[in-house]
């Protein structure tokens, strides 16, 4: 597995928004987007890498097989979604590779390494924190649903209602952590997390700046 330096995961994904908007020639993005998936494979995310593939795939086959032949009043319907759906996988694929590599402590520390104000730094490490906790909190409504055989027209209410409540909830007592290990003392912060550049963090950045020229050369 490839463990990647959390502000390359940042750089990458403003690289593949700019390759992907840039870009006029579908061989580019097909490359581009399959190297992605490529190192999204290598950190370990092998299923991440067959969905997001298989949704690119089926993008692009509807929108130069299918649309060509398709009724036009289908293809107006249809285009837009198809055309920026494709367009947001790059962005996923980074995405996912964040989310599946780089936990809360790595980032913060790798935001402290580009003197990042806390000001930004603290909302974000709580929010990240914050989905996930809210996400662990409906597997649980769910369970007790399950539990006591709740009816179908009652679900909605049984699950809003309680996730509401644990929202409110969640959100105090993760700030509360957050102020509990000192995230507010405006002295400089240590962190035993080692962040640096590595041969594969320069070659992934490297890849990155020559597919944004090839985007620009080939436009």
């Amino acid at each position: 597995m490839l463990k990647l330096d959390p502000r390359t995961c940042i750089i990458l994904l403003v690289i593949a928004n700019a390759v992907i908007f840039i870009q006029r020639n579908i061989a580019i993005e097909i490359i581009w987007v399959g190297l992605l998936l490529l190192l999204l494979c290598i950190c370990g995310a092998v299923r991440s890498v067959v969905k997001l593939a298989a949704v690119f795939t089926a993008c692009i086959v509807i929108q130069y097989f299918v649309f060509p032949v398709a009724p036009k009043s289908v293809v107006s319907i249809f285009f837009i979604l198809i055309s920026y759906a494709r367009k947001v996988i790059p962005c996923l694929i980074v995405g996912t590779l964040t989310m599946k590599t780089v936990t809360v402590r790595e980032l913060t520390a790798a935001l402290l390494k580009w003197k990042v104000p806390y000001s930004l730094i603290i909302p974000l490490s709580v929010s990240i924190r914050y989905f996930p906790a809210i996400k662990e909190e409906i597997g649980y409504i769910r369970d007790a649903m399950k539990l006591r055989s709740i009816r179908f027209t009652d679900k909605f209410e049984c699950m809003i209602v309680p996730i509401m409540m644990s929202a409110t909830t969640t959100s105090d007592e993760l700030s509360a952590a957050a102020v509990t290990r000192g995230i507010e003392n405006p002295c400089k912060k240590t962190s035993i997390i080692d962040i640096r550049f590595g041969i594969a963090d320069f070659v992934c950045i490297a890849v990155g700046v020559l597919f944004i020229a090839l985007a620009v050369i080939f436009r």
